[in-house]
């Protein structure tokens, strides 16, 4: 069986986010680690080869690209909070009101989304 790579969890984080700005690949590297530190205490992985110590299903490669993603709108969100609208006299400008509102509603929505699947792939024990 071959062993997971981070370019598959990377590849589906790339599948989410519709950006016009390249994001850093350190940034994404790091966004990854935050994942699985968060994702489950023994998914381990080699930071060196890029790898996990063994295939991840398909779900949890998914929720781990999903925790990548609520990383970046965390970051979105922070970079759309500091615009300032425009006020004066005459004219107010503030565009970046609706994008404010709409970037912390997908924010939300992404983070229960991370929450319902995680949900989903506990292990359930019934007596």
């Amino acid at each position: 069986m071959e062993k997971t790579t981070f370019e598959e969890i990377e590849t589906s984080f790339h599948s989410m986010p519709l950006t016009k700005y390249i994001i850093p690949t350190a940034l994404e590297q790091e966004w990854l680690k935050s994942a699985v530190a968060d994702y489950e205490l023994d998914l381990s992985c080699d930071l060196e080869n890029r790898c996990f110590s063994s295939a991840l299903d398909r779900q949890t490669v998914r929720v781990l690209a999903l925790m990548m993603y609520v990383s970046y709108l965390q970051r979105e969100l922070s970079r759309v909070m500091a615009l300032n609208g425009i006020y004066t006299k005459d004219v107010q400008i503030t565009g970046a009101d609706g994008t404010k509102r709409v970037t912390k509603q997908e924010l939300e929505f992404e983070i229960g989304r991370v929450k319902e699947r995680l949900h989903k792939l506990k292990q359930h024990c019934f007596d």
